[in-house]
Parts: C-alpha cells; structure tokens; sequence
C-alpha cells in the first residue's frame, strides 16, 4: 500500500492505519463485533465459529463477486473495495486480482476483517480506515474500484448539503483514483423496483424510493426519520449521474443481477433480453399464482422490456 499512498498517518490500530474519525455501520451491533473478535484473540476461531457462524456478512463464496467476470481483471490488477465492511467483495476478489486494498470508515470491522484474512491465508488483501471523501491515495493508482451497496448511502455525508452532489463528488473521486482503463463497479438497488411495493427503502419506510425526493424528504421527516438522503435511481437517472461526473456514456454498461447485487446467482446484461426472459421461466421459483402468471407472460418481449424497467438491482461497470 505504501508505494501508492499520498499521505501517512501516525494513528494505527492494531497495524491498522486509521485516516478518519471512526463510524460503525452494519447488520450486527458493534457490541457484538468487539466481542468476537476478542473471542477471536482470547480463545481463537473455533470458539468464535461455535458462537457466532453465520451471524456475519463476511463470506469466502466467489460468487458475491460474480459481476468481476464482466471485466478483464487479471493478475496485474490493484483494486480498491471502499465500504469493504467485513470482505463480501473484497475476499472473492481476491482470487483474481494482485492486490485488494479494502476501505471502510469503522475502525471494529476493518479489525476483524484483517484477521480473517490472516486465519484464511489470504495475503494479498490490505486493510485501512478511511472516508471516501479524504482517500489517502495517489490518483490514477487503481485498475478497479468497487462500491457494492455504498452509493446510496454516501449522501449522508455532513460534508455536501444536496445529497446528490454528494453522490456526485464521490464519483468523481473515484474517476480520478482510477487508472486510464481502469473500471468501476456500483451495485445498486433500482429506484423504482417492483419489490418496494412490499418492502421498505434504505429510508426504513415504504414507498419513498417512488416519491419526488422533496416530499419524501417530507414524509420521512414527518415521520421521525430524518432527512431523505439515501437517493437511488432508475437506469436513465444513473446515466445522468455518471456523466455528470465526468464518466463517457458509452463507456456504462448496466447488468441486471438475479435475485440481488449482493446474492448474484446470474448476471444479466440488460440488453438480453433472451437470457432475462430464461432466468425468469427456467429459475425463478414457481410457487404462487402471481408467479406462475409472470413466467406464462414472459414470452412477450413488450412484458421482458417493462418489467427489466422494475428489477429489483443494477450491477453497474464504468470504463474511464
């Protein structure tokens, strides 16, 4: 990491280099990640495997990385997996590429991602607490970078008042860090997919991924939320954001990830309609009339055209 580094810092956690003031986000309470990973030191794997399997997001499964085999990477390759959290991308990943330098502002599980990787023998993976708004690193360093699941959250920031600019500036962050040639991968929920009309948005309510982002941001401070500042959008709203940062439309290419960018089991590129019209008749699960109905109709080009508009995630790849 050293001979790409354009700063240094002298705040090290357990050989850990900290650039930011510490923020914990995650599924699991820190409580309970500071508790096993003293187990880890105190008792060792087993005991923490005893204890707490499967309560973790982390996964040595090369298939939460499956987006990678729609861009060259190689050997030579030093990629930067910013909010890294526990290793979902950056431990797959790291079987094809030369170097994986993981970023995550919390301190907890950058501790605990560091000794996975130690237990898993995985030595081309390194580790650092940083924001995506203060990258420690020298521009045009990366051959990839991955943001899986942390654009629509980068909006929170205190930094930038419009949460769109926000998203914005982050981009145009990771654009200059990127090599000529270079890629970025985004996995991203769709703004207007057909799942929210039973779930809920990244604002934990339902229905404010469809509002007008101002009377969301009314409703879900009329809630008691806060402020609406998790902005997602459709395929023509990423477009616009890209190129407002500076990426080449025609370098965008937008893959549709079944069931989800964080469970890929296949990757659709979004122009086949043949392999889409496939996943839907052949895996998608047959129970329930209302499925049972998609799968008939899925034989018409005109139901594969809207309902691609109403998938659940985009898996997104940026050539600079």
């Amino acid at each position: 990491m050293e001979n790409i580094l354009n700063k240094k810092t002298e705040k090290f956690i357990d050989g850990i280099p900290v650039f930011c003031d510490d923020m914990y986000w995650g599924k699991s309470k820190e409580e309970m990640l500071l508790e096993a990973i003293d187990i880890i030191d105190s008792k060792g794997w087993q005991a923490f495997d005893e204890k707490f399997s499967k309560k973790f997001d982390y996964s040595l499964d090369e298939s939460l990385a499956d987006w990678h085999f729609n861009i060259p990477i190689n050997k030579d390759y030093i990629a930067m997996d910013i909010g890294a959290g526990l290793g979902r991308s950056s431990i797959p990943l790291s079987r094809f590429a030369k170097k994986i330098i993981s970023v995550d502002n919390s301190i907890s599980r950058m501790r605990f991602l560091k000794r996975f990787v130690k237990n898993n023998n995985i030595d081309n993976i390194e580790v650092c607490v940083a924001d995506i708004y203060d990258l420690p690193f020298k521009e045009k360093s990366f051959d990839l970078i991955a943001l899986n699941g942390v654009l629509e959250w980068v909006g929170k920031t205190k930094l930038y008042k419009e949460h769109r600019q926000a998203q914005i500036v982050a981009l145009e962050i990771c654009r200059k860090l990127l090599k000529d040639g270079g890629y970025l991968y985004i996995g991203i929920e769709n703004r207007f997919a057909l799942s929210y009309l039973r779930g809920t948005d990244h604002s934990g309510l339902r229905f404010t991924s469809y509002m007008p982002r101002f009377i969301a941001d009314f409703y879900c401070r009329a809630r008691g939320k806060g402020e609406y500042d998790t902005y997602t959008y459709n395929k023509g709203g990423y477009l616009k954001l890209f190129k407002e940062s500076g990426f080449k439309e025609n370098n965008i290419n937008f893959f549709l990830p079944y069931p989800g960018y964080n469970s890929p089991k296949i990757v659709i590129p979004y122009e086949k309609l043949n392999i889409l019209k496939y996943v839907i008749q052949v895996m998608m699960p047959s129970t329930g009339w209302k499925k049972k109905i998609v799968k008939k109709i899925s034989s018409f080009n005109l139901f594969l055209l809207i309902y691609r508009k109403l998938f659940f995630s985009f898996n997104i790849i940026i050539k600079k």
